[in-house]
């Protein structure tokens, strides 16, 4: 009877990473639901010897996606990462350089200007500075990004 309880938790520990790739604390949760203490950890060992649970991987994989469509600060992606149960140490390791985090706030921030459409330069300032702020750039980068994206409008305007 025992076995069979492990292999369903196995069985449905491999459903949930079927679906979308999760941290070894989201997916020990889901499986604590329904199974004993014993019976999730040993689909989480099972799952780890697999290769199927690995957090630096599942960290990775989370930043470049949040890089790709839903751009974010460090600060952000850092928040995001520890209340899915991931370590410090791993993520310290999968943050964006300086220059990376720039470059993706860079391309956000000409994204959103252009929705923006005809307003005044200093409510374009207020209202992207707060966008990127919101989104978890640092305040160095906020800074870089409103004043290299809007100076150089107001170059442009009047030359």
């Amino acid at each position: 009877m025992q076995e069979t309880k492990t292999n369903k938790a196995r069985a449905a520990a491999l459903r949930l990473l079927a679906v979308r790739d999760r941290s070894g604390k989201e997916v020990r949760e889901r499986l604590e639901k329904r199974f004993s203490e014993e019976e999730v950890n040993d689909a989480v060992e099972f799952l780890t010897k697999l290769g199927y649970l690995d957090d630096l991987r599942y960290a990775e994989n989370y930043v470049a996606y949040r890089n790709e469509f839903r751009p974010r600060g460090n600060y952000l992606l850092q928040m995001e990462l520890r209340t899915k149960g991931v370590s410090d140490e791993i993520v310290e390791r999968v943050l964006n350089s300086e220059e990376k985090e720039l470059g993706i706030a860079l391309s956000f921030g000409e994204k959103y200007l252009e929705r923006m459409g005809k307003v005044d330069v200093n409510a374009k300032r207020r209202r992207l500075y707060g966008a990127l702020q919101r989104r978890g750039f640092s305040q160095s980068v906020v800074w870089q990004v409103v004043r290299q994206l809007l100076d150089s409008d107001l170059e442009k305007e009047y030359n």
